[in-house]
């Protein structure tokens, strides 16, 4: 069987996002952030996959020894991450890193060996390089995998429980119908999961939005998502006058507390 080359395509907001920066800045954050970036390269294959296999007593112990880390350093990360919606657990056995599926490269070994080929050649003269039959064919396979990245699975429940969860002034999101879907899938085609949970944040703190402005009219989930009105909210055009400068604040010491007393109670709840 013809092997296949997977990558990450680590996006280049990866290290200034706001879930990073919190990370980072947490005592160790640094090595947290590493195990974050294996334990995406380690569910490449599957898309996003992670499998406990009740090999160790639990499952951070299991992710400790395929990792080679320390298994308290993985289970904080653990749970910083399931804490951040970048992490869920699916069933007893499986859990998906949810932006994984959308950062994946892959190509298969016979497309890998004719784009090197074509690499000598171009370094080895300026005359064009004349593509034969077999490197068309490939060629096409690849523009099929391609077509076929587009309809990778989307978390729809996430993006309704980011909405949900933010934007509590709005009214609530209680069915994904099929356009609903299709609009969280165009968006997701453009913007981050990231980008959208700020839209969110954004609408949420926009008086404008929330109809506190004399208006009998509010936004809500269907016209947030629409891509005239997510691009706008995200450029500022709906911010408070006086709350411009404030929406990317420094996280709190009062944040990093609840997240450590979180992380506590999680230990004691495994019997540590």
């Amino acid at each position: 069987m013809a092997k296949k080359y997977y990558w990450l395509k680590l996006k280049t907001d990866f290290f200034t996002s706001r879930a990073m920066k919190k990370l980072r800045r947490i005592a160790g954050g640094d090595t947290y952030t590493i195990i974050y970036l294996k334990l995406q390269l380690l569910s490449l294959k599957d898309e996003g996959l992670l499998f406990y296999e009740g090999i160790e007593p639990t499952f951070y112990e299991e992710m400790a020894l395929a990792l080679d880390e320390d298994a308290e350093n993985v289970k904080i990360t653990l749970i910083f991450l399931e804490n951040m919606g970048l992490l869920k657990q699916n069933n007893e056995h499986e859990y998906i890193l949810t932006d994984v599926p959308y950062l994946i490269g892959g190509e298969s070994e016979s497309a890998e060996r004719v784009r090197r080929h074509r690499q000598r050649k171009a370094l080895q003269c300026n005359t064009p390089v004349t593509i034969g039959n077999t490197e068309k064919e490939i060629e096409k396979e690849i523009e099929i995998e391609i077509e076929g990245e587009k309809s990778k699975r989307v978390d729809y429940e996430l993006i309704a429980r980011m909405y949900n969860d933010t934007c509590v002034s709005f009214p609530r999101l209680t069915t994904l119908s099929d356009a609903r879907k299709k609009a969280i899938k165009a968006r997701l085609n453009k913007y981050s999961i990231e980008d959208i949970g700020r839209a969110f944040e954004l609408a949420e703190s926009s008086d404008f939005l929330k109809g506190n402005n004399g208006r009998n009219w509010s936004a809500n989930f269907d016209w947030i998502i629409k891509d005239s009105n997510i691009a706008k909210i995200l450029d500022g055009n709906y911010n408070n006058k006086s709350n411009n400068n404030q929406y990317n604040a420094n996280t709190t010491a009062q944040e990093l507390d609840d997240f450590y007393n979180m992380a506590s109670s999680w230990a004691e709840s495994e019997g540590n």
